[in-house]
């Protein structure tokens, strides 16, 4: 089985409402020790405010933290994923978007963040898998045949099999094929 979001996010996310001053989003960032908050607008997730953001967007330019709206400064549209997407797909919107986390949310409802850090955590094994499936699936990936056989990357758990199977539009190793025909 593939590692989810939800089994490395963190479910303690640092929040702000848009309307706060960017002051104020900076003096939480401190406290909580964090590098970003989720500005939320009616509980809901729509943007969010990096401590780069901060430096750029209003120090950089002069501007007063106590006068500027989180909302006029905060990236957005907000890039967010589900928790039950895979950490694969966690890592590629990250490298695709060169964002460094992502909100969680499920039915519209911000449950979690994930971040680089939280993946590395899960060591360099998996940080090499992941690598390779993207990079496998930005080239297109085909598995070679090698003597009636197809070899490749299993796209259910990740390990490499000398015997792939075609079952859902997907490639498994034989141990995830037989967990998918009983599904």
């Amino acid at each position: 089985m593939p590692l989810l979001v939800k089994d490395l996010m963190s479910k303690k996310v640092n929040t702000i409402e848009e309307n706060k001053s960017v002051f104020h989003a900076a003096k939480q960032m401190a406290k909580e020790r964090r590098g970003y908050v989720v500005v939320l607008k009616k509980g809901k997730p729509i943007g969010i405010l990096t401590d780069s953001d901060v430096l750029e967007k209003v120090i950089s330019k002069g501007k007063d933290p106590k006068k500027v709206k989180v909302k006029e400064v905060m990236s957005s549209p907000i890039i967010t994923i589900s928790p039950e997407d895979d950490l694969v797909e966690a890592s590629r919107l990250m490298r695709k978007n060169l964002i460094k986390r992502i909100p969680v949310v499920k039915n519209g409802k911000l449950v979690g963040i994930i971040t680089d850090t939280d993946i590395a955590k899960v060591g360099p094994e998996f940080i090499n898998i992941i690598e390779e499936r993207l990079k496998l699936k930005e080239e297109g990936f085909e598995p070679e045949r090698t003597e009636g056989r197809i070899s490749g990357i299993c796209e259910e758990c990740g390990n490499y099999s000398d015997t792939l199977y075609y079952v859902n539009g997907r490639w498994l190793c034989e141990s995830c094929k037989d967990l998918e025909e009983k599904d």
